[in-house]
């Protein structure tokens, strides 16, 4: 555990109406909203529940920063959302100046990193008559630590992704698509409908991207869960563009084993290691009803977290490559048939593997995705069984 201080001009504390009014589970979720000087904002709050990395540099950052520095403006409270803090216990001295934040391993900011970052930079130069607001939330179960992460990181991707949108930048994903039934569920642009949208499209395609990420490479393509954002900048650049067209003739089988993964796993799991996948903590579940699987028009009981599922799909990555004289990827195994079978067999050890890495990261699914050495070892297991299987 980790104490944190801050010293706040003003206090409110409330519980979270979710405690009340959810199937019978007893939560006891509250939250602490604090307007603290800037200037005294501490230095070592982690950012362990936040997806994104922190790029200050952009246009957009530049203007916070004007913001915050401006003497003559002291309206950066009113301008910014500020910093969402999760973390395990609050406690607030009794004439109500200080608070003592006690956040455990996986605990520390999850919205607001990059205006952190930037009152991290500029506290010589920060106006004493700047504030900022920080909420801190406690009695959070894991499992909503990552929906309520990628809810709250969500606008600056999203413009970005209009305005690619506009510059038909997605032209050749819709034309690949436009013909499946699942096409009407993806949105491509700010305010349209959809259960997944462009920056979903372009993570699941950096997942399988052999030339970003080969096999001699030691990186693995985490940020397709950590920062979407960067995938989409990835998929702009010049550069690498190309790498991502090469993906065309099996996109629709990418966004099939997305599911396929989701639907089957649970049941590979329990075959093979005679488990209660019921207690697998980087599950979801419903009491009542099932979840809808678009890109293979299923349904199924459960619905794996991206912290789990995103380290997995990558790991099949081994299975794509660029033969000899070809412009486009394809299955090593010759047909996304063959794909299905073989995830068949391997299915359950990547379950397993996973609930591994979940049990020493106390069951938090975020922790999952952003565990270097978790993809590395999910990689390197299909690696093993598709060489063991062709004999190599």
């Amino acid at each position: 555990m980790q104490t944190i201080k801050l010293t706040p001009l003003f206090i409110r504390r409330f519980p979270d109406p979710i405690n009340r009014n959810i199937n019978g589970n007893n939560y006891d979720i509250e939250h602490v909203i604090a307007i603290c000087n800037a200037k005294e904002v501490p230095e070592n709050v982690p950012k362990d529940p936040n997806p994104r990395d922190q790029k200050t540099d952009r246009t957009i950052y530049k203007r916070v920063k004007e913001s915050l520095l401006a003497e003559d403006d002291p309206t950066f409270l009113l301008k910014n959302k500020g910093i969402t803090i999760i973390a395990r216990k609050v406690i607030i001295s009794d004439d109500k100046k200080e608070i003592d934040l006690i956040l455990s391993d996986q605990d520390g900011i999850v919205d607001g990193g990059h205006t952190y970052e930037i009152i991290q930079e500029n506290k010589t130069d920060t106006p004493d008559n700047q504030f900022v607001k920080i909420e801190i939330i406690t009695g959070l179960p894991d499992y909503l630590v990552e929906p309520i992460a990628e809810g709250l990181n969500t606008a600056v991707q999203v413009q970005q992704m209009s305005l690619s949108n506009l510059e038909g930048k997605f032209e050749w994903i819709k034309e690949t698509l436009k013909e499946k039934p699942y096409y009407v569920h993806v949105a491509f642009k700010e305010n349209q409908e959809g259960k997944f949208d462009a920056r979903d499209i372009v993570a699941f395609m950096t997942l399988f991207n052999v030339d970003l990420y080969s096999e001699m490479s030691p990186e693995h393509p985490k940020v397709a869960y950590t920062t979407k954002a960067k995938c989409l900048l990835d998929y702009l650049d010049e550069k690498k563009s190309a790498s991502f067209l090469k993906l065309k003739p099996i996109l629709d089988d990418i966004l099939h084993l997305h599911d396929y993964i989701q639907i089957h796993s649970h049941d590979l799991y329990n075959r093979k290691f005679k488990g209660k996948g019921r207690a697998l903590a980087f599950y979801k579940s419903r009491k009542r009803g099932k979840y809808s699987f678009i890109f293979t028009n299923e349904e199924g009981k459960f619905q794996l977290y991206d912290g789990a599922l995103y380290p997995i799909m990558a790991a099949l990555r081994f299975l794509v490559e660029q033969k000899p004289g070809s412009s486009e990827y394809s299955w090593k195994l010759g047909s996304f048939k063959k794909v299905l079978k073989f995830y068949d067999t391997i299915g359950g050890d990547l379950i397993n593997i996973t609930k591994n890495t979940s049990d020493s990261k106390g069951k938090n699914p975020n922790a999952i995705g952003k565990d270097d050495n978790h993809w590395a070892y999910l990689y390197q297991t299909v690696a093993y069984a598709l060489m063991k299987q062709q004999g190599k």
